[in-house]
């Protein structure tokens, strides 16, 4: 084998292994990353008037998602309120794209008799990974 082809090989080999490690071979374009956050800044509570009239809680703060434009990302909640009990929960799918930095966003959870004013904690899952507890008085 010439040393020519020695040397052509062994570049090979090493760019393969390099690929497989994860890490870009020296003069390869760096492939874009993408990014996916969440942060809940704010609940807001529009209450049951009447056993017969649904409320709503509605939570909300800032995402980013920079995966291909076109694709969505999950996000559910389950808030606690105290005195009387109250357990709203929803879930949504909010847009990606490479513009979606830093974004606003809500939801508002499926309509319960329960919702009220007062205090609330609220757990939210964002693409399958729980985020710290929201309290927040509504």
């Amino acid at each position: 084998m010439s040393l020519t082809l020695r040397s052509r090989w062994a570049a090979t080999l090493a760019t393969a292994a390099l690929t497989a490690l994860g890490v870009a071979a020296p003069g390869a374009a760096a492939q874009p990353q993408s990014a996916k956050s969440m942060v809940v800044q704010w609940a807001n509570a529009d209450p049951a008037a009447h056993p017969s009239i649904f409320g709503t809680l509605t939570i909300g703060g800032i995402y980013t998602c920079t995966e291909p434009a076109g694709t969505t990302v999950p996000v559910s909640f389950s808030a606690l309120q105290l005195m009387p009990i109250a357990m709203p929960s929803g879930a949504g799918r909010l847009p990606c794209g490479p513009g979606v930095v830093d974004a606003p966003w809500s939801l508002t959870s499926f309509p319960t008799t329960d919702v009220h004013y007062g205090y609330v904690s609220v757990l939210t899952t964002f693409d399958g990974v729980l985020l710290p507890v929201g309290e927040f008085t509504v």
